[in-house]
């Protein structure tokens, strides 16, 4: 069976013109973004961002989402990652709130299930890490 990658409007929004579809990917972009903006999230993007200066978006937010849809339901699987010092099952819940929240306001559909995956806890000290500057003896480079 191939996947589905559209889902129909509902009759409520009748268009005489034509048929209105969302694809799978803007729902996934949607719950992506969404649970980015939770306080406890750990978003490597906007930590590369931050130390970078960099203005630009990069490709992809650094959270999985994935759209499960049957025939009376629509449910997202989202891998995240906490940031270290954060109630790991508060900051789930408001991604559920979150993005169930933020679909329905975009396209009117109603999500049956959110499901949030922790994938790990992180703290900042990776992310700076990785920049760290040495000189050529391995010394640290004063900023």
């Amino acid at each position: 069976m191939a996947k589905q990658t559209s889902i129909p409007f509902e009759a409520s929004h009748e268009n005489r013109l034509g048929e209105m579809n969302i694809t799978t990917t803007v729902l996934e972009t949607i719950a992506a973004k969404a649970a980015t903006k939770v306080e406890g999230i750990y978003n490597a993007n906007r930590s590369f961002q931050k130390i970078s200066g960099s203005i630009f978006s990069l490709e992809r937010e650094k959270i999985g989402a994935k759209v499960r849809r049957n025939e009376a339901s629509i449910a997202i699987d989202l891998d995240i990652q906490v940031k270290y010092g954060y109630s790991v099952p508060k900051v789930a819940m408001q991604v559920q709130e979150r993005v169930k929240e933020q679909i329905l306001f975009m396209t009117d559909l109603v999500i049956d299930e959110v499901n949030v995956h922790v994938i790990s806890v992180e703290t900042d000290t990776a992310q700076a890490d990785f920049f760290h500057l040495d000189d050529e003896n391995g010394e640290a480079l004063e900023k």
